[in-house]
């Protein structure tokens, strides 16, 4: 990963860190994710915090956070969670990811837009210019 995208994670874990604590509590973590766009339910993020935190505080540190972020299996990740995480970058409901999508996805992982298009046209299979939920599960799975 890199440091740019380590950089934006720990902005937003800061964020997240509304009193200055330095660890991120369930609530702050539900508040930050809901005013960032993520459409993710408050029970599906209180579960992921549980997920994170390893030593079960109740609390977050930033370690536990970005070690969360960085070691999850691929072969882990089930369809169902591919197809809403296709939901999510899906901003427009058109049931496509498109070339804007695919540069704001870029960019909000830390990784140079400018390459939305080698990222579209090696994951566009039927060459329509977009992105459909198939090609978007079938990329997934090459890279597992």
């Amino acid at each position: 990963m890199s440091e740019e995208y380590k950089a934006k994670c720990k902005s937003f874990f800061d964020e997240a860190d509304a009193d200055g604590t330095g660890c991120v509590s369930r609530l702050e973590l539900c508040k930050v994710a809901q005013r960032c766009g993520c459409n993710n339910t408050v029970d599906e993020i209180s579960d992921w915090f549980d997920q994170i935190d390893k030593n079960d505080d109740d609390k977050l540190t930033f370690d536990e956070y970005w070690s969360a972020l960085n070691k999850r299996d691929p072969a882990d990740v089930t369809e169902s969670q591919l197809r809403a995480t296709f939901q999510d970058f899906d901003s427009d409901n058109s049931g496509y990811i498109g070339l804007e999508e695919v540069r704001t996805i870029l960019e909000g992982a830390g990784e140079d837009p400018s390459l939305a298009d080698q990222v579209l046209d090696a994951v566009d299979t039927n060459d329509d210019g977009k992105i459909n939920a198939e090609e978007f599960l079938r990329a997934w799975k090459q890279t597992k």
